[in-house]
């Protein structure tokens, strides 16, 4: 992992986003139709902040009106 990146845990990027923490886990699960992308241990879950594969997925949400930010 590029030393660029922040790992922050779903309450950090609820928080950054302005957006329901529930939300950010409900992105996270397999069921998604484009699964928030996010590094697991375990049963914790932590988000690549300012990584490409973050980035990318925020840009896909704006671009298809699916509740871009």
């Amino acid at each position: 992992m590029n030393e660029d990146f922040e790992l922050i845990d779903s309450a950090e990027l609820a928080k950054r986003w302005s957006l329901p923490e529930s939300w950010i886990r409900d992105q996270v699960r397999s069921r998604a139709v484009d699964p928030l992308p996010c590094v697991k241990f375990g049963k914790y879950i932590r988000f690549a902040w300012r990584s490409p594969e973050l980035n990318n997925w925020l840009n896909r949400r704006e671009k298809n009106g699916k509740g871009g930010l």
